[in-house]
């Protein structure tokens, strides 16, 4: 079991590092282009990012999953994980080049058409990465991945600010995308020692996707799910409504997902370890929940308290809206965790079926959801997804009930204490923002910090477990010394 800890907690450890890096500077390139372009750019590339996903993710089809999970993997299965991502790639983008002009037309926006036929060339960049990505997570070399990622991320990211403040519109977020698949592709090349070689095995392609088939078919329901929101704004308003949407789901998403990635990524090899004792996956499962929630709440928690000051203060009176719906999908991304922790927990106990099925008894019921509140508006919409998201929760924690005892009392236990703390802290922080007389960065950055104090004490008077961990980690650190 210290085996095990220290391989997630080296883990996480460079996954944080990664995330702080290519995340934060991310997330910072974001605010850049949306100072500089206008909200239909962002409306017209979220419009058509909703095909790159869904070939994203039938060129993974499960595959990578079920190689960092396989207790044993020989070159041939490398091989033909490879080559078998490089095809689904082409048909991916065959179909993406032919629908284009269908897919603008359905939008209403001719000039997709270009747009996606350019863009779709990120598919085959993406296949290239997939089985080096596996590898270094069996590795559990995910300073490789940080690398990679960072330096995708930030040149990427120089070159979209440069073209958009140069005139290139739309198209700098095209740039962008482009350069950052391929930049990190070289740099994953570059730092990894496999390489494929001549051999496909129908066998082994049998065997992986055999596990990954449900995993594909959930993603792809995924996708459309998480992207139909996309779908159904970009058909009935307009480009700039759907860019508002857009840039708040993305800010929410690079948060909230990403934090979770950071522990999900390192601990789905390192548990698989664990996939045969019951007991041992419980425990280590409630410990990474409560050390989720202990950070992920209070970073939501100040996003959603600030960001409706932080955009009037930042940015022009066309991208308040984005403000609201960001405050509120806050509510969506301080749950992800839970969600993205149950799921993982089902997959490494080799229960794809599972997956699959929980996907589509909570894409039914918020496909359901997004009906009743299209009439209403964008705002009930996102509304709608709060609701969702907490329904989801049920039949998420029901297998991880049936699998090894972690019920759905148990995880709201385990999540109950940042989340209340970091509530109070949000509140505490936007009163002092709106009661200022004058607002500005600084001002701003006091309201946040005090928000980080007033989490802090509130953690330390109630004993928030994932505190007392990191607590208990560090004086039994200072002690060896």
């Amino acid at each position: 079991m210290q085996e095990i800890n220290k391989k997630i907690g080296v883990g996480v450890f460079w996954s944080f590092a990664g995330l702080m890096l290519t995340r934060g500077a991310s997330t910072v390139f974001i605010l850049f282009l949306a100072k500089i372009l206008a909200p239909e750019s962002f409306g017209l590339v979220a419009m058509a990012a909703v095909f790159f996903e869904l070939a994203n993710t039938l060129i993974n089809s499960g595959l990578g999953d079920a190689i960092i999970r396989s207790k044993t993997v020989s070159q041939v299965d490398l091989d033909t994980v490879f080559y078998s991502n490089l095809l689904l790639s082409v048909l991916a983008y065959t179909g993406l080049f032919f629908l284009s002009p269908f897919i603008a037309a359905f939008y209403d926006q001719p000039e997709l058409t270009t747009l996606i036929r350019v863009m779709a060339l990120v598919v085959f960049i993406n296949a290239c990465k997939i089985t080096q990505v596996s590898v270094l997570s069996r590795e559990m070399n995910f300073r490789k991945q940080m690398k990679a990622n960072t330096f995708g991320v930030i040149i990427s990211g120089c070159l979209a600010v440069a073209a958009a403040w140069n005139g290139f519109g739309v198209w700098s977020l095209v740039v962008q995308m482009l350069s950052a698949s391929f930049i990190t592709v070289l740099v994953l090349w570059k730092s990894s020692a496999w390489r494929p070689t001549l051999r496909f095995s129908k066998k082994s392609f049998k065997k992986h996707f055999e596990f990954g088939k449900s995993l594909l078919a959930e993603g792809i329901l995924n996708v459309l799910y998480q992207n139909s929101y996309i779908l159904v704004i970009g058909k009935f308003f307009s480009a700039e409504t759907t860019g508002l949407y857009f840039l708040a789901s993305k800010i929410n998403n690079v948060i909230s997902r990403q934090l979770s990635s950071a522990v999900q990524q390192p601990s789905y090899p390192a548990l698989s370890t664990l996939q045969d004792d019951n007991e041992g996956l419980l425990l280590k499962y409630r410990q990474i929940m409560q050390l989720m929630m202990f950070v992920i709440a209070p970073i939501m928690g100040l996003i959603g308290g600030l960001s409706s000051v932080a955009f009037d203060l930042f940015f022009d009176a066309q991208w308040a809206k984005a403000g609201l719906y960001l405050q509120i999908l806050c509510f969506v991304g301080v749950l992800f965790p839970l969600h993205a922790l149950n799921i993982n927990l089902i997959k490494i106990k080799g229960r794809s079926d599972l997956v699959l099925k929980v996907g589509i008894l909570k894409k039914i019921v918020d496909v359901l959801l997004l009906i009743i509140a299209l009439p209403h508006g964008v705002l009930a919409i996102v509304i709608g997804q709060v609701i969702g998201s907490l329904l989801s929760l049920i039949p998420n924690a029901y297998y991880s009930n049936k699998l090894v005892g972690y019920s759905l009392l148990s995880q709201i236990k385990d999540a109950m204490k940042p989340l209340l703390c970091a509530f109070f802290a949000a509140l505490s922080s936007y009163l002092f923002a709106i009661c200022s007389a004058e607002l500005g960065v600084f001002e701003l950055l006091l309201s946040a910090s005090g928000g980080v104090f007033v989490y802090s004490v509130l953690c330390f008077i109630f004993k928030a477990e994932g505190a007392v961990i990191i607590f208990r980690k560090v004086s039994s650190k200072a002690k060896a010394a």
